[in-house]
C-alpha cells in the first residue's frame, strides 16, 4: 500500500515546487503582461473617447438632468431657514464680540499694571 502511494506521488500528482528565482521570474513576467494589456486598453479607450466639446455638452446635459431631480424647498421654508441662519450668525457675532472686548480689557489692565 505504501509503495502504491509513493508511485502515485511520483507519477505527477505532487505539485511542482518552484525556486524563489523561478517565482520571482514568473511574477515579473505577469507584471509585464499586465502592463502591456493596460497599455493596449488605455490606447483603445483614448481612441474611443469623444471630443472635448462633446464631453462638455454631455456633462452639461447630465447636470441638467440632476437638477430636474432635485426637490426644491418652498419660498416660505427658504425664508424661515434664512432667518434661522441670520439669527445664529448674529448670536455668534455677539458672543465673539463679547469675548474680544473682554480680552481687550484684560490686556489693557495688564499693560497698565506693568507700566506703573
Amino acid at each position: 500500500m505504501a509503495k502504491k502511494k509513493r508511485e502515485e506521488n511520483q507519477g505527477g500528482l505532487q505539485q511542482a515546487r518552484l525556486t524563489m528565482a523561478e517565482k520571482e521570474e514568473a511574477r515579473v513576467e505577469r507584471a509585464k503582461v499586465k502592463a502591456r494589456e493596460d497599455k493596449e486598453k488605455n490606447k483603445k479607450e483614448k481612441s474611443e473617447r469623444p471630443g472635448l466639446f462633446r464631453r462638455i455638452w454631455g456633462g452639461l446635459r447630465n447636470m441638467g438632468g440632476e437638477l430636474r431631480k432635485v426637490r426644491w424647498p418652498s419660498f416660505s421654508r427658504t425664508v424661515k431657514q434664512t432667518g434661522v441662519v441670520l439669527a445664529v450668525v448674529l448670536i455668534f457675532g455677539i458672543v465673539i464680540f463679547g469675548i474680544d472686548r473682554g480680552l481687550m480689557e484684560l490686556y489693557s489692565l495688564l499693560v497698565r499694571g506693568l507700566g506703573n
